[in-house]
């Protein structure tokens, strides 16, 4: 008798502390660089809102975000500049400058590295996140452009525009072990969760070289009109194609190799990531000044969330709030 009243006693103890401790939702926010108006959106991506606007630099295109650094880093081209967006207040706090044309960017998992590419200047900057001091330089090609780091932070893989090539650089040593021939005009990259895919898109020939990182092996898929930017869904089963001269997303099957589905958004659709915390592709346009919302689960547009002028978020651009 007394084991059966100590049981039940655990039992409501439990579901006591479970009723009166709050339990934290996940949530995710976007940050939207407009090209047009010097600013950047910053959207609820739950509730599909617009919460505020940051001005920033001249001509804003690039973002990274890091939640364990809190911070959004924007790369501002005209303004040769990168302006540090702290996410808990989402003011800006500081405003780097740049003697270049600062464009694709992007965080090393670790967290300790910023990689700057410098679209006239030929080069990646390394920046150390906690001071903001350049690291180091490596010259790559002409236009460098998407920037992507592997998950154990050793690789950063550079899209050089104009040489057609990705380079495959050591990050301890800021030296390039290889070039990989890809299609013509490779902007956008991504990386399988894993790292063992590389993904390129190519602009001026309507593909994606996708690369065995290990082997570096490579086969084409072939997507829309004048591709840009791509994102890879949680099981690195699908990838998913910003298509800018047609307004729409390719989505391809990635053991099949083929495109299951192809989804009108926006007008000019540029920048597109990954929203893992509500299984959602996010999308930019350009010409419709918004964001598109896909349902990652169906492949279909949920909403539209309008944001500031000519929307870029060039770069990998939700953050989430755990």
């Amino acid at each position: 008798m007394m084991h059966k009243f100590i049981l039940v006693a655990i039992f409501s103890l439990f579901f006591s502390l479970n009723a009166c401790t709050p339990i934290k939702n996940v949530s995710s926010y976007a940050y939207i660089t407009n090209q047009g108006d010097n600013t950047v959106s910053v959207i609820d991506v739950a509730q599909s809102s617009l919460i505020k606007t940051i001005a920033v630099g001249k001509a804003p295109v690039g973002v990274a975000v890091s939640r364990t650094l809190n911070r959004a880093f924007i790369t501002n081209v005209e303004g040769q500049s990168i302006s540090v967006i702290d996410t808990n207040t989402n003011l800006v706090i500081e405003t780097m400058t740049i003697n270049g044309s600062p464009v694709g960017i992007t965080i090393a998992p670790d967290n300790k590295t910023l990689y700057v590419a410098d679209w006239y200047s030929d080069r990646i900057l390394a920046i150390n996140t906690s001071d903001l001091s350049v690291q180091g330089e490596v010259i790559v090609a002409t236009a460098p452009a998407g920037l992507v780091v592997s998950t154990d932070s050793k690789t950063l893989y550079v899209a050089a525009r104009d040489t057609n090539d990705i380079a495959v650089i050591d990050t301890a040593s800021l030296t390039i072990r290889k070039r990989i021939q890809v299609g013509k005009h490779p902007f956008g990259l991504t990386l399988s969760l894993d790292s063992k895919m590389l993904y390129s898109v190519n602009v001026y020939d309507n593909t994606v070289s996708a690369i065995h990182t290990d082997t570096f092996k490579q086969h084409t898929l072939t997507v829309g009109e004048h591709p840009y930017c791509a994102a890879v869904n949680a099981d690195n089963s699908i990838i998913y194609v910003t298509n800018t001269q047609d307004d729409t997303v390719s989505v391809i099957d990635l053991l099949t190799h083929k495109t299951i589905k192809t989804i009108d958004v926006g007008m000019t659709p540029e920048g597109i990531s990954f929203d893992a915390a509500n299984n959602q592709i996010l999308v930019a346009s350009w010409g419709d000044n918004e964001i598109s919302v896909i349902d990652a689960a169906t492949n279909t547009l949920k909403t539209r969330i309008k944001t500031g002028d000519k929307s870029r978020a060039f770069g990998q651009f939700v953050l989430v709030d755990q």
